[in-house]
């Protein structure tokens, strides 16, 4: 019985291995991630976070986790300063679309395994002036997301906001 207790162990370290490198090297199509935040389907499972405008029309309450910020400045001005904060962020790429276009989706990857966090955000101009935006964060695996993507899409909207002071 001792002598097979290391090939299990083995067998679980090449386990473990084979599936990071397959996470890490999934492919994320952006016609299924790059979405809009506005009007994208949720999950249905508890790992992902959604700010909307106040005046964002929501089936229900639970479709909006919390009422995106309103900035006194335009949609292009937070776009440029959220799209720095983002790209400064760890293991942040852009997927698809850009600050420049109003509309992208970050991927950011967890250190040790490497699963994918999709990040998309749409940036809003008001008709009264300033600016809002829509941020729809959500896990690719798992179930839960252990409350990363809302602590994730809080930490990036401080740092805009401290960027554009």
């Amino acid at each position: 019985m001792l002598s097979v207790l290391p090939w299990i162990l083995v067998a679980i370290v090449l386990i473990g291995a084979a599936i990071a490198v397959s996470v890490r090297r999934a492919p994320s199509d952006p016609a299924q991630w790059h979405v809009d935040p506005l009007t994208a389907s949720i999950t249905g499972k508890p790992n992902w976070y959604r700010l909307l405008p106040a005046s964002a029309a929501v089936e229900r309450d639970a479709d909006r986790d919390a009422v995106a910020p309103m900035f006194s400045q335009s949609a292009a001005a937070v776009s440029s300063a959220l799209d720095q904060v983002a790209l400064d962020d760890t293991s942040v790429d852009v997927l698809a679309g850009s600050a420049d276009e109003g509309h992208v989706t970050y991927v950011q990857r967890s250190t040790l395994f490497g699963f994918p966090d999709y990040n998309s955000v749409r940036f809003i101009d008001l008709p009264e002036g300033g600016s809002t935006l829509a941020f729809y964060a959500r896990a690719r695996y798992g179930q839960s997301d252990l409350d990363v993507n809302r602590k994730r899409v809080t930490k990036w909207i401080d740092a805009t906001i401290q960027r554009l002071a």
